[in-house]
Parts: C-alpha cells; structure tokens; sequence
C-alpha cells in the first residue's frame, strides 16, 4: 500500500484567493488556423509559489477587494481575479468609456497607489467574468488556496482590451514572463517536458483546449463543485491526482484522523480502455522546477464534471 500524500489531520487553512483566464483573438486568423485565440500565461520566479511553472494571473485577495466589491455590487473574488492580472501584467480589465482616456490611465499605473484608487479616480469599474471552477491545493501541502477561476473572453471589437495586448508589463518580484499563447501550445510544451504546469492549470487548458474558435468558448460551461486533488505517488516514479468523481477518491464519509492509504494497483489502468470510474491526472514532477511534466487527464466516470 501507498500512503496518499494528503493527510486529512491538522491540514492548513487554505488562502482564498483568485485567479483570471484571459483569452483574445489572433489577429489574422483564418478557418484553416487551427486556433484563432490565445490564452494570457505568466511564469513564475523562483523561490515563490508555483515555483517556475506557467500558470494564469492571480493571486491572494485583499480586504480592498471586499469593499470595492459593495460599491460594485461585483463578486469579490472576480475584482481580485481583474485586480491581479492588472498588477501582474498591466492588462486592464475595465469598462473603456473613451479609448484616449484609458491609455492614459495605463501609463499613469505605476504611479498610483493602488488598482483601487485607479479605478476611482477615472470612474472606471472591472469588466464581468465568467466562473470556471474552483480549486483547492492538497491537504498536505504547507502553502495551500482555495483559487476561484475566471474566464474573460476579449472580442474582436474590444478596440481598448485589443490595444494593449501586446503592451503588457510583468511584476518582477512574482513573475519572470508573460506570454498569449494557444491551448495546445502550452500542452504540447508540457506533455515534452519543456513547461511545468500544476493541475488547475493543465485540467482548464485541456478543456479549452476543446474549442478551437474563440467564438464557441461561450459554450464552455464546468462545474462549480470544488476539486481538492490527492496527490499519490505510483510505483513507477509518477504522481497520479486523483479528482472527485474518481473510483479510488475518498468519499465524504471518510475518517479524518489519520492518512490515507491507497493501494498502488488502483492508480494503475489508465491505459486499458475498459477501465471506468476514472477523474485523475497522471503526471511526472518536474524536478528543477515547481508542477509537472508530461501530464495527462483520465475522465472516463459517469458524472461529468463540464458540459460541452
């Protein structure tokens, strides 16, 4: 037997947090382009958390976040998913009332205090966004966040979202990149070792990955039902993270004193297509770097977790 690497006992209180997924159209695009969107990444510094990996902009909300939210009337976590991506990269997530004015308000963002005041001082609120899912880091883990995630499409008319797509600024002390890249770009990158994702991240790009036109993303419609990954080590040096739905994934009803132990037989059988009851990721850590590699998704369980 092997022990699950998530003991239920004395876990951390997650942090809660949010995090945005922005895609836009690639200008150009035509009906033979195999994608005609790309989606916002950011790689994180060393020494921090998700360490190296690509990951969507976010972070830890703030009490800021709750009172601008009342004035608002807006979802607290989706202001922090605009607020983060805002300071991370530069990109402005707002209502646009004349195009002049908001470029001026971006190159006037270093100076200001906060995104808070920015957007009080322009009379300008954050733009709505689309819930995703809900993610919360294994209950073994040190460092861990309850991550709500957002999804917001820019269109092909968004003259002001569109103008500063290439103009972006990352925030040195989290980050040490910025990209637009498409869906399977960054999982043909992971699947040949070369990009560390962790499993929000790959399990959301593989089901965009499902939409080749940015115009169907409407369509994508997952579950709001919180996934909190067990990481198991197998036998074979990979990490499986088995997800709620999955046969070997402790129910509700499980004890909560001690750890779980979880024969190395049941994170087997990915490969034999007669096998049923599955939601896991089976992946390879990637040793220089925080995540994994070469990461794949097993989803073969009766309840679905998306409608698309």
């Amino acid at each position: 037997m092997l022990k699950a690497s998530a003991r239920l006992a004395a876990a951390v209180v997650p942090r809660v947090s949010a995090s945005m997924v922005v895609t836009a159209p690639i200008a150009g695009a035509t009906e033979s382009t195999a994608y005609n969107y790309r989606v916002l990444m950011v790689r994180r510094a060393e020494g921090g958390s998700f360490e190296s990996a690509l990951v969507f902009p976010g972070g830890v909300e703030e009490a800021d976040d709750y009172r601008d939210a009342a004035r608002w009337q807006m979802d607290a976590h989706k202001v922090c998913a605009v607020r983060e991506t805002f300071e991370e990269t530069g990109l402005l997530l707002t209502s646009a009332s004349d195009l002049n004015i908001q470029r001026g308000i971006q190159s006037q963002a270093e100076a200001l205090p906060s995104f808070s005041d920015l957007c009080t001082q322009n009379g300008i609120r954050p733009l709505d966004s689309q819930s995703i899912g809900r993610w919360i880091t294994p209950r073994a883990k040190q460092s861990r966040f309850d991550t709500r995630f957002f999804m917001l499409n820019v269109g092909d008319t968004d003259k002001f979202l569109l103008d500063q797509l290439d103009s972006g600024r990352i925030q040195l002390s989290e980050l040490v990149a910025m990209d637009w890249l498409c869906p399977d770009e960054v999982l043909r990158a992971n699947a040949q070792s070369q990009t560390a994702l962790f499993p929000p991240q790959f399990y959301i790009l593989t089901q965009l990955a499902r939409f080749k036109r940015w115009q169907d993303l409407v369509r994508y419609n997952p579950s709001m039902s919180p996934i909190e990954p067990l990481l198991c080590p197998r036998s074979d040096g990979k990490v499986v993270a088995l997800l709620p739905g999955d046969r070997a994934y402790p129910d509700r009803e499980q004890p909560t004193s001690s750890g779980l132990a979880i024969s190395d037989a049941d994170l087997f059988g990915e490969d034999r297509v007669e096998e049923s009851g599955m939601h896991r990721i089976v992946m390879k850590p990637a040793k220089k770097a925080g995540g994994f590699y070469a990461a794949s998704l097993h989803q073969s369980y009766l309840t679905a977790t998306a409608n698309l």
